[in-house]
């Protein structure tokens, strides 16, 4: 039994150490830059190593995109209290994601290269399996506007186009955060940052 407890703990630690070589080189030059030579001789794996647990870097690409959605939609599920206002909720989880782009700043990092791929990355059927990950990932968002419409206290709005928004935003400005010492001096981000959550926020909210 605990023979086999080490043989699992190896192949975990095998594999993590592939994901991490790819997402480090993919960060340096690009998914078209990478080869699963490269992969391998950062992970400090033999080739055939890494294609027993991969068929190829388009695999390992796609393993590491459903592991950032799926962490991201762990951190904006858990910042959202119970019983919390639709208000209070998307403020959560836009705490919830700048925490993210600082805790997991090299899964933060890698989304970037995704999302600023300039061609798809992947072929019909992974795309699609990596688009539920990243459904999955809009959903506390989602269910926060909603509730919002329901209570009447948002405007109809199409609520998955508004998490797109939310996030979109939300994301970019993060990137300002570089600029503290020039084009932000004298400012703080954090204030810059919640303050575009609550831009998002009143837009949202029915006038009076």
């Amino acid at each position: 039994m605990e023979s086999g407890k080490l043989r699992q703990r190896g192949k975990d630690k095998r594999r993590r150490a592939i994901l991490e070589a790819a997402r480090g080189l993919l960060l340096e030059k690009g998914i078209d830059g990478v080869s699963m030579r490269q992969i391998a001789d950062i992970s400090e794996l033999g080739l055939g190593t890494i294609y027993s647990y991969f068929a190829g870097k388009t695999e390992i690409y796609a393993t590491l995109s459903v592991e950032a959605f799926d962490l991201i939609h762990e951190s904006l599920a858990a910042a959202v209290s119970p019983g919390a206002s639709p208000h209070d909720r998307i403020r959560a989880i836009g705490k919830a994601l700048l925490g993210f782009s600082v805790k997991h700043k090299a899964y933060f990092d890698f989304l970037d290269c995704f999302v600023s791929s300039s061609r798809r990355m992947f072929p019909v059927q992974t795309k699609i399996h990596v688009d539920k990950h990243g459904e999955k990932m809009l959903a506390p968002l989602i269910e926060a506007i909603e509730e919002g419409m329901k209570i009447g206290v948002f405007k109809a709005v199409d609520a998955k186009q508004y998490s797109l928004i939310f996030l979109g935003m939300l994301h970019g400005i993060t990137h300002l955060r570089k600029l503290q010492e020039t084009m932000l001096k004298g400012r703080r981000f954090d204030e810059l940052y919640h303050q575009a959550v609550e831009c998002i926020i009143d837009s949202l909210c029915k006038k009076q």
